[in-house]
């Protein structure tokens, strides 16, 4: 590693107020290919102002830039590579993202090349934070290798290759990482439904993605405790929901010889048989009116009735209810 890809000081990031992450879009190409390394710079506080240093060594060509504003960095020549300044806000808040799009030089040996980012803060000598990141650059096509020796001196072979490796490349890996597809923490968020209809699973669009995933991992446990009250309360709370199931059953069952036992007698006295209720806390909708507040404590009513019917014994009958607070209504199912 060159002397330009050191940060300059050491500094504790609190000491910075700002964060910078810095990533290469891929790990692994060939000479011709092109590269994106992303930065990000978070400022959590405000500072005088800030300048962004994105060090690219010799090997990559930058040919592309984006920032916020399409603002355009400075490009300044040095020895082993060169780098691009930006100039930044001084405004804490959202994160700014830029882009450096690079090509990859042809090279005669395998070589790994280190990009580094640092924010520097103006009138703070020293004070500054970066992050390094690095790009594998392969000088040949690595399908020579399938091919007699004398091939290998070939460079118009190894090139032609390369054009072949790199069509199908992306391909390979994803049949190489198949199983993270099938992963509910790994699998992209547009394969989730997918998934779930493998588990008999019906996601709501108004769930989040996390609660997706975690339902999904949680599948083969819900199924074993399906139609208990654990089952239940653990699938509500996947949802947010913090519950208690109350069962009901016979308060005082009493036999003597005027009972009469039949059909349409049951025993004991404020028996409800084959019922429960589910008693739901905090998590209460906040509206400024009325009509805000009814829409939104509807649609969550929905959304637990739904869970409710899906996960109960088919002969249960249940009612719902708030513990405390303005939401304290209810509802039978």
């Amino acid at each position: 590693m060159t002397d330009a890809l050191q940060p300059a000081l050491d500094v504790n990031a609190r000491q910075v107020s700002c964060t910078v992450s810095h990533v290469a879009g891929r790990g692994h190409c060939y000479p011709g290919e092109e590269v994106t390394f992303y930065t990000r710079v978070q400022l959590r506080a405000p500072v005088p102002a800030l300048r962004l240093r994105v060090w690219i060594p010799d090997g990559l060509l930058p040919v592309r830039f984006g920032a916020p504003g399409e603002a355009l960095p400075t490009v300044v020549p040095g020895p082993g590579g060169r780098q691009i300044l930006w100039d930044l806000d001084a405004a804490a808040g959202e994160p700014a993202e830029f882009g450096i799009v690079a090509r990859v030089e042809p090279t005669a040996t395998d070589r790994v090349l280190q990009t580094r980012a640092t924010v520097e803060i103006e009138g703070r000598e020293g004070a500054s934070i970066g992050e390094t990141t690095a790009v594998a650059v392969a000088a040949k096509g690595s399908y020579l290798r399938y091919l007699p020796a004398l091939y290998e001196r070939d460079e118009l072979m190894a090139r032609f290759l390369m054009l072949f490796e790199s069509f199908w490349g992306p391909i390979e890996q994803r049949i190489e990482h198949m199983h993270l597809y099938f992963d509910p923490r790994m699998a992209p968020a547009k394969a989730l439904p997918w998934l779930a209809s493998w588990l008999g699973l019906v996601l709501d669009e108004h769930w989040s993605e996390a609660q997706r995933r975690q339902l999904i991992a949680a599948a083969a446990s819900l199924y074993r405790k399906r139609g208990t009250p654990q089952g239940l309360i653990e699938y509500l709370s996947i949802l947010g929901e913090e519950a208690r199931i109350v069962e009901h059953r016979a308060n005082n069952l009493v036999l003597g010889g005027e009972v009469k036992l039949g059909q349409s007698i049951a025993l004991g006295t404020e028996n409800v048989p084959h019922t429960f209720t589910v008693i739901l806390r905090g998590g209460a909708p906040s509206a400024a009116d009325d009509a805000q507040f009814d829409a939104e404590f509807d649609a969550r009513m929905r959304r637990i009735k739904a869970v409710i019917e899906a996960e109960k014994p088919a002969h249960t009958g249940y009612t719902v209810r708030f513990e405390a607070g303005p939401d304290a209504r209810h509802m039978e199912g």
